[in-house]
């Protein structure tokens, strides 16, 4: 019960890629009434204040083509060393 394992959790750029592509879509719906009827107005809000400055495809594809060769993503993710 005392120790703490530590757990390895591995994402590959394509699917960080994924997650902010799925994360868009997901904050878009949340201002569609229709999609997601039931949201509150302080959500929609939100979805709204965050997706002022959230990453466009484009830039979001180039962010996927960088971190495939950036010298801090190794194998155990970023920054991440084996004995981390």
């Amino acid at each position: 019960m005392g120790s703490n394992p530590v757990r390895v959790i591995m994402t590959l750029p394509n699917e960080e890629y994924n997650s902010l592509k799925n994360t868009r879509e997901f904050l878009y719906d949340l201002l569609d009434a229709h999609k997601t009827p039931n949201v509150p107005k302080a959500i929609r809000d939100r979805a709204r204040d965050v997706l002022k400055h959230y990453p466009f495809d484009t830039t979001l594809k180039q962010f996927y083509k960088e971190s495939m060769h950036h010298p801090d993503r190794g194998m155990y993710g970023w920054g991440k060393g084996k004995d981390e």
